[in-house]
């Protein structure tokens, strides 16, 4: 008789097939952790699935990539595309959230439906409001900004899918060395020792075990804190940001249908 594929077994044989997809993987591990009651090995592979987006957790630093922030739009006559954004093209208050590092906060499954989608094409993603950023910028201006958005090129992209399947190879070896011959499961006390071994931190460098992390704020990010039962949530400097361009779009606009009339 075939002695039982244990779960460790099955998520090694998925995690070093390059060709496997992710996301059926980290739904192994939230199951892997469910059962050794892991809710730090579960929080983590829960969140590469759902993305950060919206949430009050940092994006890990292993998911900000360079890519150049670049804009399509008509100056007199002629049309230009992808041309290179300088801290001079934005507003003072738009610098210091936007730039040339991006933080990809998209769910681990999105990810590799963009790469598949367009392997051998830059991948355009735009940040946030940036319909009225580019109507900000075309004011007094003798060009008209119509896109603004990071072109982003696959390889970047496959460069964090990577990070996530070498941390998951981690795991898997983690645990191997700390479950004798025979044993099937990993216990609860292997799987906390194997995530005290693996690079598996949220965006302030701090292990997924802390439950109350400090709100650091970073260049080209914001501000936050993640909920905990006795902390409390700050306001991200983006929001902010986009608050006060929101404001002076939309003054500008009742400007110009006051001059209008």
């Amino acid at each position: 008789m075939r002695p039982r594929r244990s779960r460790l077994d099955r998520l090694e044989e998925d995690v070093l097939d390059e060709g496997r997809p992710l996301t059926p993987i980290l739904r192994q591990v939230i199951a892997l952790g469910g059962h050794a009651h892991s809710e730090q090995l579960r929080t983590w592979a829960l969140r590469e699935l759902q993305g950060y987006e919206g949430t009050d957790v940092p994006v890990p630093d292993y998911r900000r990539i360079s890519a150049p922030l670049v804009m399509d739009g008509i100056a007199g006559q002629f049309q230009f595309r992808e041309q290179p954004v300088s801290m001079f093209d934005l507003p003072d208050f738009a610098r210091d959230s936007l730039g040339d590092e991006l933080r990809l906060g998209q769910g681990v499954g999105q990810i590799e439906s963009l790469v598949s989608r367009s392997p051998d094409e830059t991948v355009q993603l735009s940040p946030a409001m940036a319909a009225e950023l580019a109507v900000f910028m075309s004011q007094n201006s003798p060009r008209q900004v119509l896109r603004l958005y990071w072109a982003v090129h696959p390889s970047a992209l496959e460069g964090v899918l990577d990070q996530v399947r070498t941390r998951l190879v981690q795991l898997v070896g983690e645990l191997r060395s700390a479950m004798p011959p025979g044993q099937q499961d990993p216990t609860p006390d292997q799987v906390a020792q194997a995530l005290q071994n693996i690079n598996i931190v949220t965006g302030d460098n701090s292990s997924v075990t802390v439950t109350a992390p400090v709100a650091v704020a970073r260049q080209h990010g914001s501000a936050r804190a993640g909920i905990g039962r006795a902390t409390q949530r700050t306001i991200p400097r983006e929001a902010v940001v986009w608050a006060v361009l929101a404001f002076l779009v939309a003054a500008a606009a009742v400007t110009t249908w006051g001059v209008l009339l």
